[in-house]
């Protein structure tokens, strides 16, 4: 069974708490490009895989990213709420409360 997101004070506090590591920002930026796997997120951006993965689940728990399978892979996307937060235009992610740039962030 989903779990319904609504967007109360602590769905938003946990979001905030997951893109508040620049590894998980880079994932974030990495799936706005397109969607990818484990491995292809590790080799793109230079992280251990099992770091990436670490780094998923928390994004996954959170409601930022999901998660597909395609045969022996897991693909993951970014999550409708980003998708609709996010502005390809100015590359920001702007969640009310804050906006994240994703044009400053360092490969």
């Amino acid at each position: 069974m989903k779990r319904s997101y609504r967007h109360s004070s602590i769905d938003w506090t946990m979001k905030l708490k997951a893109l508040a590591d620049e590894s998980r920002l880079k994932i974030i930026r990495e799936l706005l490009k397109h969607d990818a796997s484990v491995s292809n997120l590790s080799k793109a951006l230079d992280i251990k895989i099992y770091n990436i993965s670490r780094h998923l689940k928390i994004l996954e728990t959170c409601g930022l990213v999901n998660k597909r399978k395609e045969g022996n892979s897991r693909i993951y996307s970014l999550s409708d709420i980003v998708k609709r937060s996010y502005s390809s235009r100015h590359q920001t992610l702007d969640l009310g409360c804050c906006k994240f740039m994703f044009n400053e962030l360092k490969k």
